[in-house]
C-alpha cells in the first residue's frame, strides 16, 4: 500500500514538473520573441508588432521560396528593382513620407527596338551589415536568379540574352532575345528582391557563413539576413516564430516599431483566441466562420479584402506518362485516366464553384474559373462565358464520360477505363490530398468528393501538411490535390508556372507546374506575350493562353479567395490595405512596403503584445492555473484513495 501511494505521488510530481516546464518554456518563448504582454508606452521599451497566421515559411531565402508567407518578411527587408504601389502600378515617390522612394531604379532607358535596357541604380542605400548597396549587387542578383534557376524569380528573366552587367558605375544594362515592353518600367514586372553580392557569391562557391546543408544559393537558410530595408530577419524557429529587427544602417523614414514578430499557430481557433486575449496584435484568418466570431469582438477591427488569390483542385495530367524532355523524366504513379482531357473536363464540369463559395467560404469569395483572378492588372483577365463555360453540369459531365467509353460495367458506381485505353477496366479511383493547415481545403473535400461520386469517380481524401504534400506532388504520386496561389498582378508570372519546363523534373526536385501540364501551344502563347510590344495585342495573347488552360482543365479553380484580417484596435494604427480600399492591410505585394514605416502604437495604448516589457502571457497563466488545478486534483485523489483503503 505504501509503495502504491508513493508511486502515485511520484507520478503527480512528474506531471506537475512537466506542466511547470511547459509554462516556463512559454515564458521563455515570450521573452525570445519579445511579443508577449505589456504596454505600448515608455521611452525605454521596445515597440514590437506581433502578428500571426497558420502558415509556415518553406524558406526565408528568395532563391528557393515559393510560399506566400515568406514574402511578408522580404517586404520589410529587401528592395525590388521597380516596386509596386498600393494598386499594383509602378511605385511613385511617397507623398506620405517626404518623397521616400521604395524602388531601386531611378531611371530606365531602352533602345528603339526594345531589346537593350539600361537601369540607373540609386546610390544611397546600405546593407544591414554596413556594406553599401551598389549596381554590382543588382547585376549580380539578375544573374544569380537566372543562372541558378531560382524557383520563382527565374521566370522574370527568361528573355535575358546573356548576363546583366554594370556600366558607368551606377548603371545596369542587359539585352533581350526579342523585343519586349516588360522591362520598360511602365508597370513593375520583375517581381524579385535584390540580394547582397558579398553574401551570396561566396555561397555559390560553397562557403556558407553557417551550417546550411546543402551549402548553395538555394540551400542557404538566410537567417540572419543581410538586408537593405528598414528591418532584417534576425531569428527563425520552425513551428514557432520569425523575428525581424531594425536595420541600424537604414537611412529612410524611421519606423515607429523596433521589432516585427510573426507567430505560427496550428489553427485559426488558436489565432482568434490569441487576438482576443492580447497575445498578438494582428492576424490573417483563413476560416470564414472563425473570422465571423471576431467581427463583433471587443477592441478588434476586421476587414474582408480582395487580393490576387485563388484556391484550386489540381490534377496530375500525366507525370508518369509524358515523354522525357529536357530535364524532365517521367515519374510517379498517377492514374492514366487524367491524361485524357475528357476526364479532366468532366471533373471541372462536376465541381460547382458557386456552391463551394456559398457553403465553404460563406459567400465571401468569388466563384473561380481562370487562373488570372479578378484582382490583377486591368485588361489581363479572361473569363469564360456562354458555351465556353465548363459547368456546373453533373448530367453533362456524366454524358461526356459515357461517350468517351468510361462506363460502369460492374454496377458498383465507379466507372472504368475504356477497352482501348492503356489500362482497360481500371476503375476511376483517385487519391485526393488536402492541406491540413488550411481548413477551407478540408471543408471543400466532402462536396467535391460527392460531386465526383455522382459522375462515377471515387475519391480517397487524405489531409497532409504543406511540406508532405509538396513531396507527394514532386514525386507525382497523386491524382487530385487542393492548394492555391497568390499570383502577381501582372499575368506573365502566373502563366509561366505552367509551361512544360516548369514541371517537377525527377520525382525529388521542386517544380512550379504542380499539375504536370504540358501543351506546346500554351508554351508558345506564353513566349509570344513576353515579346508583345503593344499592350492590347499582348492582352489578346494572354486571354488565349488562359482559355486554352481552362479548356485543358489541369486545374479546377474553386474560388478566388478573400483575405480575412483582424487586429487589435487598441494597439496599432497605420495599416495600408493593398489594393485600396479593401485589400491586405499589411501591404503584402512588392518591395519595401510603406506599412512597416506607417505602423505606430495607438496614442495612449496600454496592454498588449507590442513591447519588450512583458510579464506572463495569458496562455502561460492558463498553464499555471492548470498546474494548480492538477495539484489540487492529485491531493484529492490521494485523499480519496486513502479513505477508501482505510475503509
Amino acid at each position: 500500500m505504501t509503495q502504491r501511494m508513493g508511486f502515485r505521488l511520484g507520478i503527480a510530481i512528474v506531471l506537475v514538473g512537466a506542466f511547470l516546464s511547459t509554462a516556463m518554456a512559454q515564458v521563455a518563448l515570450a521573452q525570445e520573441t519579445t511579443g508577449a504582454t505589456g504596454s505600448t508606452g515608455g521611452d525605454d521599451q521596445k515597440v514590437v508588432f506581433t502578428w500571426a497566421e497558420t502558415s509556415e515559411p518553406d524558406t526565408l531565402n528568395p532563391m528557393a521560396a515559393y510560399s506566400a508567407i515568406s514574402f511578408y518578411f522580404w517586404t520589410a527587408s529587401y528592395h525590388m528593382p521597380v516596386d509596386f504601389d498600393v494598386d499594383f502600378g509602378a511605385q511613385q515617390p511617397s507623398a506620405k513620407f517626404d518623397g521616400f522612394d521604395s524602388g531601386l531604379v531611378t531611371d530606365i532607358e531602352f533602345s528603339d527596338d526594345a531589346m537593350h535596357f539600361t537601369y540607373t541604380i540609386r546610390d544611397d542605400l546600405v546593407w544591414s551589415d554596413g556594406e553599401p548597396l551598389t549596381a554590382e549587387d543588382v547585376a549580380y542578383t539578375f544573374n544569380l536568379y537566372k543562372n541558378n534557376h531560382a524557383y520563382l524569380p527565374q521566370n522574370y528573366l527568361t528573355l535575358l540574352d546573356g548576363d546583366a552587367r554594370v556600366v558607368d558605375g551606377n548603371k545596369v544594362e542587359f539585352d533581350t532575345t526579342e523585343p519586349t515592353s516588360l522591362y520598360k518600367g511602365a508597370a513593375p514586372y520583375m517581381y524579385f528582391y535584390i540580394l547582397p553580392q558579398h553574401i551570396f557569391e561566396p555561397i555559390e562557391q560553397g562557403n556558407c557563413p553557417d551550417d546550411s546543408d546543402p551549402c548553395n544559393p538555394k540551400g542557404y537558410d538566410n537567417v540572419p539576413s543581410v538586408s537593405s530595408g528598414p528591418f532584417f530577419i534576425a531569428e527563425y524557429k520552425v513551428g514557432e516564430f520569425v523575428r525581424l529587427e531594425r536595420n541600424s544602417f537604414w537611412k529612410g523614414p524611421e519606423p515607429a516599431i523596433d521589432e516585427i514578430v510573426y507567430r505560427i499557430y496550428k489553427n485559426d481557433d488558436a489565432i482568434a483566441t490569441a487576438l482576443q486575449t492580447g497575445e498578438i496584435d494582428f492576424a490573417h484568418i483563413i476560416t470564414p466562420n472563425i473570422f465571423n466570431t471576431l467581427k463583433t469582438a471587443e477592441n478588434i477591427d476586421s476587414m474582408v479584402g480582395s487580393i490576387p488569390s485563388f484556391s484550386e483542385i489540381g490534377l496530375n495530367t500525366g507525370s508518369a506518362y509524358q515523354e522525357a524532355e529536357g530535364s524532365f523524366t517521367p515519374h510517379g504513379d498517377g492514374h492514366p485516366a487524367l491524361t485524357d482531357v475528357v476526364v479532366r473536363r468532366a471533373i471541372r464540369m462536376a465541381i460547382d464553384s458557386q456552391a463551394l463559395n456559398e457553403q465553404v467560404m460563406l459567400g465571401y469569395g468569388i466563384p473561380g474559373d481562370s487562373i488570372i483572378p479578378p484582382v490583377s492588372v486591368a485588361g489581363a483577365r479572361w473569363e469564360p462565358t456562354g458555351a465556353d463555360k465548363l459547368g456546373p453540369d453533373i448530367e453533362g459531365a456524366k454524358q461526356l464520360l459515357e461517350d468517351a467509353g468510361y462506363v460502369d460495367s460492374d454496377g458498383d458506381g465507379v466507372r472504368e477505363m475504356p477497352a482501348d485505353s492503356v489500362d482497360p477496366g481500371r476503375p476511376l479511383d483517385f487519391r485526393y490530398f488536402v492541406r491540413s493547415s488550411e481548413q477551407t481545403s478540408v471543408d471543400a473535400a466532402p462536396f467535391v468528393s460527392e460531386w465526383l461520386q455522382e459522375i462515377g469517380i471515387k475519391t480517397e481524401v487524405t489531409a497532409l501538411n504543406s511540406a508532405k504534400l509538396t513531396d507527394v506532388i514532386n514525386a507525382g504520386d497523386y491524382e487530385l490535390f487542393s492548394w492555391g496561389w497568390f499570383p502577381d498582378p501582372d499575368p506573365s508570372a502566373q502563366l509561366a508556372l505552367f509551361t512544360c519546363d516548369q514541371r517537377p523534373p525527377d520525382g525529388n526536385t521542386y517544380g512550379n507546374n504542380d499539375a504536370y501540364y504540358c501543351n506546346p501551344e500554351y508554351d508558345q502563347l506564353y513566349q509570344d506575350q513576353l515579346g508583345a510590344t503593344d499592350q492590347d495585342a499582348r492582352w489578346e495573347i494572354v486571354h488565349e493562353a488562359q482559355k486554352i488552360f481552362y479548356e485543358d482543365a489541369p486545374y479546377a479553380v474553386m474560388w478566388y479567395d478573400p483575405i480575412f484580417s483582424a487586429w487589435r484596435s487598441d494597439r496599432f494604427e497605420g495599416y495600408i490595405p493593398q489594393p485600396q480600399p479593401n485589400g491586405d492591410p499589411l501591404e503584402g505585394w512588392g518591395g519595401i512596403s510603406e506599412v512597416w514605416l506607417s505602423l505606430r502604437p495607438v496614442a495612449g495604448a496600454s496592454g498588449g503584445a507590442s513591447t519588450e516589457s512583458k510579464g506572463i502571457p495569458p496562455a502561460v497563466w492558463a498553464i499555471l492555473a492548470g498546474v494548480l488545478i492538477l495539484i489540487v486534483v492529485v491531493v484529492l485523489i490521494r485523499r480519496r484513495r486513502t479513505a477508501e483503503e482505510d475503509a
